[in-house]
C-alpha cells in the first residue's frame, strides 16, 4: 500500500477552517503506507549544505491579522515548515513575501507551507511558491457506527516518540516522515487528543496514530505504520480506534486527508466510512537561496 496521509490541523478556531485556511497535513504510513514512484511529491536538492542548526527553535512571525511558527522540517533542517498558528484574516501575499525573507535571514534554504485550500493556493503561487503536494481532504459523519478495532491500543507514552518517530520515517521517508518533536506537535495541535499504538509481534511499535477532537470536530492527524507491518490490519485498528474515542466525546464529524495517488489509503478509509469532499489541498514550497 502507499501513504497515507492523515493528519488534518485546523488552526484558530479548530473548527472548520475558512476557504483556504491552512491545514497541517499529517501522511499516514506514509501514513500508513509508503510513498510510491508516483506520488506527487517533488523531491528536495540533495547537496546543499544547511546554515541551520539541527536543533534550532521554533520562531514566530507576525502579520497583518494573523501569526505563523515556522521551525526546522522533519529531516531537513536546512527547509523551513511554515505553519498558521492564530488568525483574524488570511495572510496576504505581502506577509508571506516578508515572511520568506525573514525565514531565509534565519539561514534556511526553502520554506514549505501545511496544506493549503483554494484561497490560500492564489496567495501562495502569487508569492513565488510552486505546489510539491496534492492531497484530498475526507470526512466521516457517522463515527458512532465503528466496529471494535481487530487489535489492542496502546498509550503512546511521549517518551516513546522517539520510536514513534522511527516507524514514521520508515513508513513516510525522509521527505515527509515526522521527527519526535513534529509528533509532539501533532499531540499539541487540538484541545483535547489521543495517540495510541499497536505493537508488532516483537512488541515494537507497529503502527500509532494520533487523533485531535475540538467540541464536536475530530481529526484523524497523523497515522503511520511499519513498512514490515503494513498489510496486517494496524492501520484499520487504529483509525477504528480513533473513531470510536471520537464518537465516546459526542464527535459528529471527522476529517483527514491523504495524497490523491495514495489508492491503498483512499480505499482503507472509504472501507471505514470516510467520503472524499470537493476541496482538494496542496502544499507547496518556495527557494530562499
Amino acid at each position: 500500500m502507499n501513504a497515507v496521509d492523515d493528519r488534518a490541523e485546523p488552526f484558530g478556531s479548530l473548527g472548520m477552517p475558512w476557504s483556504g485556511q491552512m491545514l497541517e497535513i499529517a501522511l499516514v504510513s506514509g501514513e500508513q503506507h509508503r510513498h510510491g514512484a508516483d506520488a506527487t511529491v517533488r523531491q528536495m536538492a540533495n547537496g546543499a549544505e544547511s546554515k541551520v542548526a539541527p536543533q534550532r527553535a521554533s520562531r514566530s512571525l507576525r502579520g497583518h491579522g494573523c501569526t505563523a511558527r515556522v521551525r526546522p522540517w522533519s529531516f531537513h533542517h536546512d527547509v523551513a515548515h511554515l505553519v498558521m498558528v492564530e488568525q483574524q484574516r488570511p495572510p496576504t501575499v505581502d506577509d508571506l513575501m516578508r515572511w520568506s525573507g525573514e525565514i531565509a535571514d534565519l539561514g534556511y534554504l526553502r520554506v514549505r507551507t501545511n496544506a493549503l485550500g483554494e484561497t490560500m493556493r492564489r496567495l501562495a503561487t502569487s508569492a513565488g511558491f510552486e505546489q510539491v503536494q496534492e492531497l484530498v481532504l475526507l470526512e466521516h459523519l457517522r463515527p458512532s457506527d465503528a466496529p471494535i478495532p481487530g487489535r489492542i491500543t496502546r498509550r503512546l507514552h511521549s517518551g516513546a516518540h522517539a520510536a514513534a518517530s522511527s516507524v514514521d520515517r520508515r513508513a513516510f521517508g525522509d521527505e515527509w516522515g515526522l521527527d519526535a518533536t513534529a509528533i509532539d506537535d501533532a499531540r499539541r495541535a487540538t484541545p483535547r487528543h489521543r495517540a495510541r499504538t499497536v505493537s508488532a509481534p516483537d512488541g515494537s511499535i507497529g503502527g500509532y496514530a494520533v487523533t485531535g477532537r475540538d467540541s464536536h470536530q475530530g481529526f484523524l492527524q497523523r497515522l503511520a505504520v511499519a513498512p514490515e507491518a503494513q498489510r496486517t490490519g494496524i492501520g484499520r485498528a487504529l483509525v477504528l480506534d480513533s473513531l470510536r474515542w471520537l464518537a465516546f466525546w459526542r464527535v459528529r464529524r471527522v476529517l483527514v486527508n491523504t495524497a490523491v495517488d495514495n489508492h491503498a489509503a483512499l480505499a482503507l478509509y472509504d472501507d471505514v466510512g470516510f467520503a472524499a469532499l470537493d476541496e482538494r489541498l496542496r502544499v507547496f514550497e518556495r527557494a530562499l537561496a
